[in-house]
């Protein structure tokens, strides 16, 4: 099965603008977006989606750490390295 590509910083296209908000609230273009790049509009709404609930779970210490077990108990399960 093929794999599809992560936009570098020098691609032009309609995700440029997407790709400095992402710098600028998070201070860097995580893989994920540069991969979903490929489709600039899936891009903003997933960005958008992503920050509104950053932005409740930052609110609510209890659903941060929720989060943070969602993330990282998979990767655990999965034996990755992070």
């Amino acid at each position: 099965m093929g794999r599809i590509s992560a936009l570098n910083d020098e691609a032009k296209g309609g995700h440029e603008d997407s790709f400095k908000v992402s710098r600028k609230r998070w201070g860097s273009v995580p893989n994920f977006y540069r991969t979903l790049a490929h489709s600039p509009k899936a891009l903003h709404h997933i960005m958008e989606l992503s920050y509104e609930l950053r932005k409740r779970w930052r609110e609510d210490p209890e659903r941060l750490r929720l989060m943070q077990l969602a993330i990282v108990k998979p990767s655990m399960m999965n034996q990755c390295l992070i």
